[in-house]
């Protein structure tokens, strides 16, 4: 033990000594996750731009998910909400979920195996259980489902999802939504475990409460102060929780780096946005280029893609092969 001194011969040596710096090995890593697992949302309705790869036929949705899977993506979105094929067809009203997921997932499975993860939506049918067929069948392994959904809707069906082994996506497009998912979902004990949310927000909104009510981001600061709110609400929850972040509306590249600096899994794709940039009007051309772009920062950014087995331990599935 070094031998005490007086303040002013203590003060004399540490001037003798200045070096303005301490060590820099002083300073610790950041715990920020190796891994980061990428979904895409092929579906080709962000709203923007015409390119001939927006996919809206099945035929397209099977490329762009190849593309994509072929180039690391842990996962594939699918939804045919609002799309209507080059043949005029609605597909979320005119062919039965299970019939046109299989369209998409049949050839994609033949090809890639178990090698992406099939997220799937569950809202569009006549009947509950039509709904719920894409989980039922063994279709889907992670639906999305809305906190803020009709609670006699969202309540059957996490539950479903979850008999079915399928993970419950709980979807919040604003703050007030984690609170609606903590009373609805965790106080009733309904959802336990290992937890996976997916953050969608910063889309405008027609009506004052819609079943996708969100947050206004307009500038960097509002995005930011927005998502680390809710990621902190979501972590109050559980510290755990596997945390995806959309990259949605005119936020989009801006949203990915910070989820990808916050050690967040992100999902990007044109189905939530088409503008390349939130300061321009130029579009994204592909679900290809939304992917690389992605993969490039979070190499930048010193992570990695995880795999879809990586992303099934993240959430609580298991290996899947057949």
């Amino acid at each position: 033990m070094t031998q005490p001194v007086s303040l002013w011969e203590a003060a004399a040596h540490e001037m003798e000594n200045y070096a303005f710096v301490s060590d820099p090995e002083l300073q610790p890593k950041w715990d920020v996750p190796a891994k980061i697992a990428i979904n895409v949302a092929v579906a080709g309705r962000a709203g923007v731009g015409d390119s001939s790869a927006y996919p809206v036929d099945i035929e397209e949705y099977i490329d762009s998910a190849s593309e994509v899977i072929e180039a690391g993506a842990a996962g594939v979105h699918i939804d045919f909400t609002w799309v209507t094929d080059s043949k005029g067809r609605r597909l979320d009203k005119d062919l039965p979920p299970t019939e046109a997921y299989g369209l998409v997932l049949d050839p994609l499975r033949k090809r890639f195996g178990d090698d992406f993860v099939s997220n799937l939506n569950v809202l569009n049918g006549k009947t509950f259980e039509e709904c719920m067929s894409p989980a039922v069948s063994g279709l889907a392994e992670v639906a999305p489902c809305a906190a803020g959904h009709p609670e006699e809707f969202v309540i059957p069906a996490v539950k479903t999802l979850t008999a079915n082994g399928v993970s419950p996506e709980i979807v919040v497009h604003s703050s007030g939504e984690i609170e609606f998912a903590k009373r609805r979902l965790f106080d009733t004990g309904i959802v336990t475990g290992q937890t996976n949310w997916i953050v969608l927000y910063g889309l405008p909104v027609d009506v004052g409460r819609t079943l996708i009510s969100g947050a206004w981001v307009t500038d960097t600061r509002s995005m930011a102060t927005h998502l680390m709110l809710m990621v902190d609400q979501i972590r109050q929850i559980d510290p755990n929780a596997a945390i995806t972040v959309c990259n949605a509306g005119r936020a989009n590249l801006y949203i990915t780096t910070l989820a990808t600096m916050m050690g967040l899994n992100i999902r990007v794709g044109l189905e939530d946005s088409g503008w390349k940039h939130p300061n321009s009007d130029e579009t994204t051309t592909s679900n290809l280029e939304l992917f690389t772009r992605a993969k490039t920062i979070a190499a930048e950014l010193g992570r990695v893609p995880a795999s879809a087995d990586d992303y099934r331990t993240q959430i609580g599935l298991s290996a899947r092969r057949a």
